[in-house]
Formats: structure tokens, sequence, C-alpha cells
């Protein structure tokens, strides 16, 4: 079965585990909009089922978790900007209300650290790579990577990476905080549904009282406001057009500041 074929999320129960797997690894696990809808759908129907308890997300293939959003498809976007903003909240900034763990199989760039940012632990194979290079294409890594990041990692570190789209590897993730672990590839899926196991026979009540009160932390109304505030006048901006044309001619962007 060829890529374009396969279904782009495959979804696996094994007991109050749900694994959502990103299923386009010819591409890296770039996040299309078909894909994102279905992963929203997935989070969404999680969310609404009581015998779901965890949530563990991965990429197919050993290369990537996710290269992020899909540059190509972006030339081409037709969505409003209200259509863009709700499946960048549903997708990105919306805390789940179900336990979520990223089984970080290989690079984690723009989306995907977004993706692993929106989740509550993260697990990396040491292949592992992770960076938010938006800036670098014209565009702002506003799915809520540069309003959680710098909480995990602290402003300077989280700065240098957002505006230059430097990446780092898996132990510099690991002494970050962005990943709690480091195991070898052969080991990750054993870690991942191990640890969501152990979350999942925690008492439910209580293990979500205690989440919800350390997520509060992180809820900077002003903060997401400006966030969405931003991202619409950067999107609609030339440089935004420019970067994902400039990447998909494999050319250096022309910047307009504009």
């Amino acid at each position: 079965m060829t890529e374009d074929a396969a279904p782009l999320l495959l979804v696996e129960d094994a007991g109050p585990v749900r694994i959502l797997t990103l299923n386009r690894p010819r591409s890296l696990n770039a996040i299309s909009r078909p894909l994102g809808y279905a992963l929203i759908e997935q989070f969404f129907a999680a969310d609404e089922d009581p015998s779901v308890r965890v949530v563990v997300l991965t990429g197919a293939g050993d290369r990537a978790f996710s290269a992020g959003g899909d540059l190509k498809e972006r030339i081409s976007d037709s969505e409003t900007a209200a259509e863009r903003e709700r499946f960048a909240h549903d997708l990105l900034e919306r805390r789940r209300s179900t336990l979520s763990i990223a089984a970080v199989n290989g690079l984690a760039y723009g989306g995907g650290l977004e993706l692993v940012l929106s989740c509550d632990f993260a697990i990396a194979v040491p292949e592992a790579r992770f960076a938010l290079p938006e800036a670098t294409r014209g565009i702002l890594a506003s799915g809520g990577g540069i309003v959680r990041l710098p909480q995990v990692i602290g402003r300077q570190r989280a700065l240098r990476l957002a505006a230059t789209g430097d990446s780092i590897d898996a132990d510099t993730a690991l002494a970050w905080g962005i990943v709690s672990e480091v195991v070898p590839a052969e080991d990750l899926r054993a870690e991942a549904l191990g640890l969501a196991d152990r979350l999942a026979a925690g008492a439910p009540l209580a293990v979500d009282a205690t989440r919800r009160i350390m997520l509060a932390l992180e809820n900077d109304e002003r903060a997401w406001e400006l966030n969405s505030e931003l991202r619409r006048i950067v999107g609609a901006s030339a440089d935004a057009q420019e970067g994902p044309r400039a990447f998909a001619e494999k050319r250096p962007p022309r910047w307009s500041g504009r």
C-alpha cells in the first residue's frame, strides 16, 4: 500500500490506552490538514470516552515523530483566518482532558515539537531532535510553542531556538526538561505503554485534579491572546507567503519585512 492510500492516522487500543500513530513516514509525518483534522477528531473522541485513560502519540517510521506543518500545502491553503485559528487551537493549543504521552521516535520540528509540548509527558529516542524553525520560514510558531517552551526551558533558551531555528538533540532536550526520558528505539513503545499503564492505574478524580492544578500555572490568558493576535498579523504578511514558497522551491527566502 502506498503512503497516499494508507490511513493518515493509525488508531490502536491497548486496554485503557489509545495509541495514535502519525502515518506519513515518507513526508516525515508532516501534519497536513487531513492528518491534523484526523488527530483533532481522535483527541476529542478520547476526551469523551471514559474508558480511554491515556493517549500515546507517536510517528510511523524511524526518522521522524513529525516535521511539523506541511509547508508545501500551506502555499495553496484556502482556509480562512478563522478556520486556521480554530485548527491551531484544537490541534496544538487546547489542553486535552485525557493524559497524553509523546513517544518521540525521531525529529520533532515546528508543529511536531508543539505536539510534544501539548502532551503531559514525552519520552524520546537518542536520535530525536527538536526545533522551532518557523521564524526562518517567515511564519510564527503559534501552536503553543512560543507560549509553552519558555515555561519549560526558560526564556533565553526558548528565544534562541525560536529565533534561529536551531535544533537540539535528545540529551539536551532531556537536560532542559522537554522530555523526561531518553530510551533506545527498540524500547520506546514498551516504555511509553508502561508509563501509560501506571498512569491509568491511578484514581481518576485525584489524578485529574492534580493535573488541573499544575496546568493552571500555564494559563496566562494575555500570552494566549497575544499569540492569536500576532498569528493573524504574521500569517497575513508577504513574508509568510515567501517563506514556504522558498522552502518548496529549495532557495533562500527573500524577506520584505511586510
